[in-house]
């Protein structure tokens, strides 16, 4: 069986990260599906999904560990399409835009301070979407 959900907010730009994981449990929790797979997909081309410890400065060293490994600078696509945002694009594609999460009789398997992220990586403050899957049975 699949059971799919979408939520809907607005993102504030870069390095916004929206923590979705009381979100994800209670679809879950609340969804006809007992046992399987949730997937978390991110739709955009500059967005990605991230599962995160929730202790202190876990969120900031994440950040400016992205940064150092993926500078800004000059990118192609900006040149050649006149934007400023290659760089988010290219963070996006490195991190990802998705996260597959097994669950048993409706309890995720996440460790116990584990949280799920939706990280906007782009310039514009807009509205955002997250499709959430459910496949199991």
């Amino acid at each position: 069986m699949i059971d799919t959900k979408k939520l809907t907010f607005e993102a504030l730009g870069p390095f916004d990260m929206v923590n979705l994981t009381d979100e994800i449990i209670d679809i879950v929790r609340n969804g006809f599906i007992e046992s399987g797979v949730v997937n978390i997909y991110s739709h955009g081309s500059t967005t990605a999904m991230v599962a995160l410890g929730s202790e202190d400065g876990i969120v900031e060293d994440f950040v400016e560990t992205v940064k150092k490994i993926i500078p800004e600078g000059s990118y192609k696509h900006d040149e050649k399409m006149g934007h400023k945002n290659g760089v988010s694009h290219v963070r996006s594609g490195i991190l990802g835009t998705g996260l597959n999460i097994p669950f048993t009789k409706k309890r995720l398997y996440m460790g116990m301070f584990q949280q799920i992220y939706f990280v906007d990586l782009d310039y514009i403050k807009r509205e955002r979407e997250v499709i959430i899957q459910i496949v199991g049975e």
